[in-house]
């Protein structure tokens, strides 16, 4: 499934990013905002079968509780969310669960999240003109 790497391919290809850190962990940022941080394990979200903190997780932002939710329970088993996250639009992301394919949607998302707005909609408007691949 989908690696740090494979984030940083994705985000790499997104207008104004560029990778820095945020939390004190490795990040990707636009205009020195982060839109998708590497989460260091913590005891909040730790592995059904094991018990053991993951290590496979990334936080990535989402534009309001409403999606949060929703992506929460999605049956995939991508997504997660913890009790230290409850009021943020943030959502936890297994890299090691997740088609590459479905990881760039969301990293795409988080990006448009926190990009300004003028950047976004010029993403958008390229996007369109460009069509389908």
């Amino acid at each position: 499934m989908a690696t740090w790497e494979d984030v940083g391919r994705i985000a790499a290809r997104l207008p104004e990013t560029g990778p820095g850190t945020a939390w004190n962990r490795p990040a990707w940022l636009v205009r020195g905002k982060w839109f998708v941080v590497d989460r260091e394990p913590r005891p909040d979200a730790v592995d059904p079968v094991t018990g053991e903190r993951m290590t496979d997780l990334i936080v990535l932002h989402v534009p309001d509780q409403e999606t949060k939710q929703a992506l929460a329970a999605d049956d995939s088993g991508y997504f997660l969310t913890t009790p230290h996250f409850a009021r943020a639009r943030m959502i936890l992301v297994h890299l090691d669960a997740i088609p590459v394919d479905e990881l760039a949607e969301v990293v795409v998302d988080s990006w448009l999240v926190r990009a300004p707005r003028r950047l976004a909609r010029e993403y958008l408007r390229r996007l369109e003109e460009e069509g389908p691949e």
